[in-house]
């Protein structure tokens, strides 16, 4: 079968600290990491069903262009999560930081905006 997926690449300037957020505040497992030995220039994680990667954004690319780490607003990441208190907490501690603390909306979710250690912003809401 033909693997048929879609994920976002987040290019940042190091890569530790932003899996590490994303594993305390998400409970992101490693599923890849190139090169296997030394320091990663690229790794895929899972968070829940879905996949994120990050790639070390500071050299060119293969279309020659030098991807520019997360330094603004280009981006906003969608989580669902089973407890929106925790990854909350988690946030700060992991090196992120609570942009909205959690809020009921209009349309009945539960949601918070985190912005993680290269500034992406991430909605994160309150799944079933």
């Amino acid at each position: 079968m033909t693997r048929r997926e879609l994920f976002p690449i987040i290019n940042v300037d190091a890569i530790g600290p932003v899996q590490r957020f994303y594993e305390a505040v998400f409970q992101a497992t490693t599923e890849y990491v190139f090169p296997n030995t030394g320091d990663p220039v690229y790794v895929t994680l899972r968070v829940g069903d879905s996949s994120v990667a990050l790639g070390l954004g500071t050299g060119p690319a293969m279309y020659g262009e030098i991807p520019l780490p997360a330094s603004g607003h280009g981006v906003d990441l969608c989580i669902y999560v089973a407890d929106l208190e925790e990854a909350v907490a988690a946030a700060p501690g992991a090196g992120g930081a609570v942009v909205v603390a959690p809020t009921d909306t209009p349309w009945g979710e539960r949601v918070a905006y985190l912005r993680d250690p290269q500034g992406i912003m991430v909605l994160v809401i309150q799944g079933d």
